[in-house]
């Protein structure tokens, strides 16, 4: 086990360090002199609205969004519609429609992006939603963050390459996260959690159906729980968990190769 672990460890350090160098050849190949700002700079943010409209809830069975460079941010309105805002330079790049209660939402313009391009201009997406919507979200944001309010009824399928995760109260999250962390307020029903490299914190699981999380690389933390069985396995870590119910119907898996794992339950 010990060994299985080293390894896991040494082929992480070994793909961090291939990215680096590889990162840095780019850098001398596009001609720039400082290898630590072309790192760190992630491109500037669009300021110009190129899409405003507002779509009615009760039309509205799903929301699916495609984003390739820009943040996906849910934001709350009272009203009893969903309005989608987007920043960008080209009006014809994004494309949103609704049709058979499903509300499609592309901005993946390929012609904008490059291989270890970090300047790329990123394209923000803003939904204003009601906090009752009871149906699913579905995102796959190649590069930028996902956030989002208490949406307790909802059903939350996430798949982020590059970006954290910020959610509030959900129903059920499914969320896959390449390299960062991922972050949420409450798990009302169930969950199904993957990150490859990233911490992982949960101020509170109330699950009613089983689940699992998965950490590759990075910490997982949770503030509460309630009456379940959590069922861990650690490569390369420690854990620590305060009250641990082994009869419980419920169970919460949670698997870790490198990194520890806590529950202060």
């Amino acid at each position: 086990m010990k060994n299985k672990g080293l390894i896991i460890t040494l082929i992480i350090l070994l793909s961090i360090i291939i990215f680096f160098l590889v990162l840095f050849l780019v850098t001398c190949l596009r001609g720039e002199k400082n290898f630590i700002s072309t790192l760190i700079s992630f491109g500037s943010k669009s300021t110009k609205v190129i899409f405003d409209e507002q779509f009615e809830l009760k039309d509205i069975q799903n929301i699916k969004i495609k984003q390739d460079a820009g943040d996906v941010i849910f934001k709350e309105t009272e009203d009893d519609y969903i309005q989608v805002v987007i920043y960008g330079e080209n009006e014809n790049d994004a494309q949103v429609d609704l049709s058979s209660g499903k509300l499609n939402i592309d901005y993946s313009n390929k012609k904008s992006l490059q291989f270890f391009n970090f300047g790329v201009r990123r394209n923000d997406i803003i939904v204003y939603i009601p906090s009752n919507y009871s149906n699913e979200i579905e995102i796959k944001n190649n590069y930028g963050k996902c956030e989002m309010i208490d949406l307790e009824n909802a059903i939350v399928n996430i798949d982020c390459d590059a970006g954290d995760v910020e959610l509030g109260k959900v129903r059920n999250a499914i969320i896959k996260c390449n390299c960062g962390n991922i972050e949420i307020k409450e798990i009302l029903n169930k969950c199904d959690i993957k990150a490859d490299c990233g911490n992982i914190k949960i101020d509170k699981i109330s699950i009613q159906e089983d689940s699992i999380i998965n950490a590759d690389l990075g910490d997982v933390y949770i503030s509460s729980t309630n009456d379940i069985y959590i069922d861990t396995d650690v490569e390369l870590g420690k854990t620590s968990i305060n009250k641990n119910n082994r009869k419980a119907e419920i169970t919460l898996k949670i698997n870790c190769d490198c990194g520890n794992i806590t529950i202060d339950n």
